[in-house]
């Protein structure tokens, strides 16, 4: 058992610091949270080589294993409600959209911002009543604010100007949902959220923690080797935002 646990601790220790690189790799150590996977396999390493150590208390390597095991469990629990956010769709007809912004790039939207646009022009394509609200600041790095990237970009692809609202002033959810709500007139009318598919549940949920009644998540297709990443951030910032009563 000791032998299995050591070579077990010690694979998954070195395959997240693994992981660790080929995401700075594919972002320049840029994504948020990527150090948990560097601190996760440190730890899980040190728990590798310590494994049948009879300087380690009883008390001590049973409370790791149970807290290991619990945190596991919980991580299962909150990927459950990503993967079933990663799946939703939305009636037709909605009254309001609210495209949640993504980094902007120098030469335009991040690939993650490309596939919410593409996933909310199809949309407004098929419900040209819908009103588009799109939402999100400035970051000290991008050329302009989130919602002027996604105006543009959708007016650029068709979309007449007069059915876009902007909110400039969210850095964060919590603030993209709060601020754009203010921008819609009655709180009982039906809103899409287009967000990557990984962000969707958590995007819904403060929504309706909000007070928005009728909300409905549009999921834009993600992939790549950074998907991983997002689902096990997106159960951190799931757990986060409970504990501050956003959800």
């Amino acid at each position: 058992m000791q032998k299995f646990l050591r070579a077990f601790y010690l694979t998954i220790g070195i395959a997240c610091i693994g992981y660790f690189f080929v995401l700075g790799y594919s972002a320049r150590f840029g994504l948020s949270l990527s150090w948990m996977w560097l601190g996760g396999g440190a730890v899980l390493i040190v728990a590798g080589l310590l494994c049948g150590s009879r300087r380690v208390p009883r008390w001590l390597r049973y409370g790791w294993r149970g807290l290991l095991c619990a945190g596991l469990v919980l991580l299962l629990v909150l990927e459950s409600f990503v993967l079933s956010g990663m799946v939703q769709t939305a009636p037709a007809g909605l009254d309001y959209l609210i495209v949640l912004g993504a980094r902007v790039n120098k030469g335009g939207p991040s690939p993650a911002l490309h596939k919410r646009l593409n996933a909310a022009v199809a949309y407004l394509e098929a419900n040209p009543q819908t009103i588009v609200i799109a939402s999100g600041g400035q970051g000290s790095d991008e050329p302009m604010s989130e919602a002027q990237c996604i105006f543009e970009e959708l007016v650029r692809r068709g979309v007449a100007a007069d059915r876009i609202l902007l909110e400039e002033q969210s850095a964060a959810t919590v603030e993209n949902i709060v601020f754009s709500k203010e921008l819609i007139s009655n709180t009982d009318a039906s809103v899409g959220v287009v967000t990557n598919n990984y962000h969707v549940w958590r995007a819904m949920h403060i929504a309706q923690g909000a007070g928005l009644t009728h909300v409905y998540g549009i999921s834009a297709d993600y992939t790549g080797n950074t998907l991983f990443h997002y689902m096990v951030r997106e159960a951190v910032c799931i757990a986060v935002d409970f504990l501050r009563g956003n959800l």
